[in-house]
């Protein structure tokens, strides 16, 4: 069974199909070591109001907040 994050409209984005996390989302993925390769540090976006925004490469799950 793949792992998946929950993401939300307030720590998220997704541009042109790829999802881009938060820097601080991506700080409490990286505590696990299979999720933390998922994260593409190397392809970023800034975006307003939420600041800098790295690829994640893995499954996730879109929540309404």
């Amino acid at each position: 069974m793949a792992r998946k994050i929950r993401v939300n409209t307030t720590n998220s984005k997704v541009l042109d199909g790829i999802l881009f996390i938060t820097m601080l989302k991506a700080m409490l993925v990286s505590k696990s070591k299979v999720l933390a390769e998922l994260v593409n540090y190397g392809n970023s976006a800034n975006f307003p109001g939420l600041g800098k925004l790295v690829e994640y490469k893995g499954n996730y799950i879109r929540v309404i907040k």
